[in-house]
């Protein structure tokens, strides 16, 4: 699998883009270091390097390992590895023509306005908690309101699209309104 990673500049501001590819089709993610809570591209770009050949080594199809393999080689980084394995959803997806929605989404049900505790996918390091953490908390009967980030050139938008289905309660934020 081939690996690659760049720092995009938007309005003054750094994200990184990542993307795998495998036989001419690719996946992309994104991270997004939040300032005001003391992330930065550069801290994010040595933790992706840090991954780098666990990721060359890969293929589409561990994509619902990678994020396991990744934290047990360099742990507490949730953010980078939610965007290297929402590539790889992508990759594995376009690879095998899965709708992403058939994948990792949920039944469709209407939205309401938020409630509860806000999940940032993306903080939880992933894709696959983030579609279950409902699931996982309705015994415990709190509801949680899925905050759907949209990025710079909608980096991850397919895939945060399905994740969002799996909630009753979605807010939609531009990545500007994190910083």
């Amino acid at each position: 699998m081939k690996f690659f990673y760049n720092i995009e500049r938007i309005e003054n501001y750094e994200y990184i883009v990542v993307k795998v590819e495998e036989n001419n089709i690719s996946g992309t993610g994104a991270i997004l270091p939040i300032r005001r809570k003391g992330e930065n591209y550069k801290i994010f770009m040595g933790v992706i390097e840090e991954y780098r050949t666990i990721i060359e080594h890969s293929k589409a199809e561990d994509v619902f390992l990678i994020s396991k393999i990744l934290e047990k080689h360099f742990p507490n980084h949730p953010k980078v590895v939610f965007g290297i394995q929402a590539a790889m959803l992508s990759l594995f997806s376009k690879k095998y023509q899965f709708n992403l929605n058939q994948l990792i989404g949920g039944p469709e049900v209407p939205k309401n306005e938020k409630c509860g505790e806000l999940v940032f996918p993306e903080e939880l390091g992933d894709v696959m908690l983030a579609k279950y953490v409902n699931f996982i908390d309705s015994e415990t009967k709190s509801d949680k309101t899925f905050v759907m980030t949209r990025y710079p050139k909608d980096e991850m938008g397919e895939v945060l699209s399905a994740l969002s289905t799996n909630y009753k309660y979605l807010e939609v934020v531009s990545w500007k309104e994190l910083l």
